[in-house]
C-alpha cells in the first residue's frame, strides 16, 4: 500500500524536477542537432559516392564524439523521464486507493 508520505514525496519530486527534465530534453535535441551538423559538414568535405561520403562522415572522430555525447544526453534524459513516470504512477495508485477507501471498497 502506498502511504500518504510516499505520495507527498512523489509530488514533491515531480514539482521540483520539471525544470531539470526540460533542460535534459533540450540537451538531447541540442546534441542531436550538433551531431547531424558535424556529419553533414564532414559529408561535404569528402569525395566519392553518396554512400561512401555518408559512411565516411560517420567515421570522423568529431562526429563519433558528437554522437557519443548525444547518447549520453539520451541516457540522462531517459533516467529522469522514467523516474518521473514512476512517481506519476505512485500518485495515481495513491489516488485510486483513496477513492476506494472513501467508497468503502478497501
Amino acid at each position: 500500500m502506498i502511504s500518504d508520505e510516499r505520495c507527498e514525496k512523489a509530488l514533491r519530486y515531480l514539482a521540483t524536477s520539471d525544470e531539470q527534465a526540460a533542460e535534459l530534453k533540450a540537451d538531447v535535441d541540442r546534441s542531436e542537432f550538433k551531431a547531424k551538423s558535424l556529419k553533414g559538414a564532414g559529408f561535404l568535405h569528402l569525395e566519392g559516392t553518396v554512400a561512401d561520403r555518408d559512411a565516411g562522415s560517420l567515421q570522423l572522430p568529431e562526429v563519433q564524439a558528437a554522437y557519443e555525447d548525444h547518447f549520453k544526453a539520451i541516457r540522462a534524459y531517459s533516467a529522469i523521464a522514467n523516474k518521473r513516470a514512476l512517481e506519476v504512477l505512485v500518485v495515481e495508485v495513491w489516488r485510486s486507493v483513496g477513492a476506494n477507501r472513501r467508497v468503502g471498497n478497501v
